[in-house]
């Protein structure tokens, strides 16, 4: 349903509705913010990656042929501006690739819970660094966005076993880390 809806607001960007683009921005400006953060240092920069991001996909849009979703694409697109960004800055990857505001907490009264939740939530953040920046971007599309493989394993440009494997490699890198804290 969601990619039907995604086809039909493309079709009608693509006819010159820049509202219906604007739909498809909001949608999935979460997304795209989680991958550029994932290279820049600050929010300036992230926010400048994500501009970069909406107006080649726009410029790109009537190359979109549908072989996988618009949100697949978009982040695709999204991770090749932030390689491009990093290559022309010449830095190493970020200390601190997620912000907690994009990590939900759960729910509830218990306020000791949420605390130790926020806690256990900041060390795996903080030890994301320990990753490349392409199993950073595989952990942070699987985990803190929700992706499936076959998507992840797209904007990797990799197989699905390469994707998996990367995942359950990083997953334990960061218990590691996290333990070792």
């Amino acid at each position: 349903m969601l990619e039907t809806v995604d086809e039909l607001l493309i079709e009608k960007t693509l006819a010159g509705s820049l509202e219906c683009y604007d739909v498809l921005m909001k949608r999935y400006q979460r997304d795209v913010f989680a991958v550029a953060r994932g290279y820049a240092r600050s929010v300036d920069d992230t926010l400048d990656i994500c501009q970069n991001v909406f107006l080649k996909a726009y410029r790109k849009l009537d190359t979109f042929a549908g072989r996988s979703s618009f949100k697949t694409w978009l982040v695709t697109i999204a991770n090749r501006e932030g390689l491009n960004w990093v290559r022309t800055r010449s830095r190493k990857a970020p200390d601190t690739v997620v912000d907690l505001e994009t990590v939900t907490l759960p729910s509830g009264s218990d306020q000791e819970a949420v605390l130790l939740e926020t806690e256990r939530r900041q060390k795996v953040v903080d030890s994301l660094e320990v990753l490349n920046q392409r199993s950073r971007l595989a952990v942070i599309l699987r985990y803190f966005r929700d992706m499936p493989i076959r998507e992840i394993a797209e904007v990797l440009e990799c197989s699905e076993g390469v994707a998996r494997n990367m995942l359950f490699r990083s997953v334990r890198k960061l218990r590691a880390a996290v333990i070792a804290e």
